[in-house]
């Protein structure tokens, strides 16, 4: 019996050709946004945080639809996405866009695509009194998500195993810890040349015309249990 395929594609600077997250928050926050960013980078803060008081800022000038929006239009999807999509339904493969961002600014961008693919990230909420929470529920780990808010390897180990999985992503910190766990990796920088450093198997990262080709070429072989 074939495993099934499942990719998994991390979001901003991957399935996008940018970081939305940074572009949407650049519009509404600009001077905010580095000054938060600068303490992430110098670990004053961590990633939760430094994501949850970013958009708190902007949602201070800002609503939820409007960071919809924008996101919307300041995202490129990356070519080939919509044919990989397609493919996969055809060939019975899940798609999961994996991200420790925030699914207000993802799904807008992917929402001709939310039947056919799964979007595990943050969810952001403002109530009526304008306190707006965050929940990492759909992949939640009490050692990770203190940190990181979504912990990609728990979502990652969840499927391999029962899966031949594919991972694409970029990133140095989450992307490296998961796509360790899979059994391919498709990676841009930092990310590729972080794993040929560390002698792991990985494949460069062009586009998803490239990932199409290579389902197509193991889909002829046999992916035992």
């Amino acid at each position: 019996m074939n495993k099934p395929i499942c990719i998994i594609i991390d979001f901003d600077d991957t399935l996008v050709e940018s970081n939305t997250a940074r572009d949407v928050l650049r519009e509404y926050v600009s001077k905010e946004y580095d000054e938060i960013a600068d303490l992430y980078k110098t670990k004053k803060v961590n990633f939760k945080n430094y994501q949850e008081l970013s958009f708190k800022a902007a949602l201070e000038i800002s609503t939820i639809q409007e960071i919809k929006t924008t996101a919307k239009n300041k995202s490129k999807i990356r070519k080939g996405f919509t044919e990989l999509v397609e493919l996969a339904v055809k060939e019975d493969i899940n798609i999961i866009i994996l991200s420790s961002g925030v699914n207000q600014y993802i799904e807008p961008v992917l929402e001709k695509h939310l039947k056919n693919i799964k979007i595990v990230a943050a969810d952001m909420s403002v109530d009526q009194y304008k306190n707006v929470s965050f929940d990492y529920s759909k992949s939640f780990d009490e050692d990770c998500s203190d940190h990181w808010g979504i912990c990609k390897c728990k979502t990652v180990n969840f499927l391999v195993g029962r899966n031949h999985v594919i991972y694409i992503g970029d990133g140095i910190t989450t992307d490296l810890c998961a796509s360790v766990n899979c059994d391919e990796i498709f990676a841009l920088n930092p990310l590729y040349n972080s794993l040929l450093e560390k002698k792991i198997s990985v494949n460069k990262f062009i586009d998803f015309v490239q990932i199409m080709n290579h389902i197509t070429n193991i889909k002829g072989n046999r992916i035992d249990t």
